[in-house]
């Protein structure tokens, strides 16, 4: 019988390696970031958010180019200013997800729903199909959307969404 650790390939505590912010040093060469760490660097490494919806800014797995973890950045306190404007870069780029700020309208048509929305990015339309696959609820208050493309879209506050808005999506759940 395997442990739980070994059916998952999860490291164990001590095998997770904590990387120290002032020892490693991010910059952005074209569109790679570039990871430098002790002596090596490896040009083209990516950043993976280990709790994408609870933590921003933290726990931020360091990859390398064959998806090899290099370590774990438990937050971004003590970076260089030049390598903190090269992660939240990437970040960005990674994990781009507009937020939905109305509902304008939401229309059945055939097998998908059709949403008319504004978002912190500008207005949008998209198609979700499925609604009850592709709307989910990650956290209390925060819904999630997936469209026909697999895009997301989030409602990180729906106490925030004025009273039509809320009423179009009520009517849909």
């Amino acid at each position: 019988m395997t442990s739980p650790t070994e059916e998952t390939n999860l490291p164990t505590a001590d095998e997770l390696r904590l990387l120290e912010p002032a020892a490693v040093r991010f910059r952005t060469v074209g569109h790679r970031l570039e990871v430098c760490l002790d002596d090596d660097s490896w040009q083209e490494s990516s950043l993976l958010r280990m709790f994408p919806l609870s933590e921003e800014y933290g726990w931020l797995a360091v990859l390398n180019a064959d998806g090899k973890e290099l370590g774990v950045l438990r937050d971004l306190h003590g970076l260089a200013h030049d390598s903190l404007a090269a992660v939240r870069e990437e970040l960005r780029r990674r994990y781009l997800v507009p937020r939905i700020t109305a509902i304008l309208a939401v229309r059945d048509r055939a097998d998908v729903t059709e949403w008319r929305v504004e978002t912190d990015r500008g207005p949008a339309t998209f198609q979700v199909r499925h609604l009850s696959e592709n709307l989910k609820q990650p956290l209390p208050g925060h819904l999630s959307l997936t469209d026909v493309e697999g895009n997301r879209y989030d409602i990180p506050d729906l106490a925030a969404l004025d009273d039509d808005s809320r009423r179009r999506l009520e009517e849909r759940m």
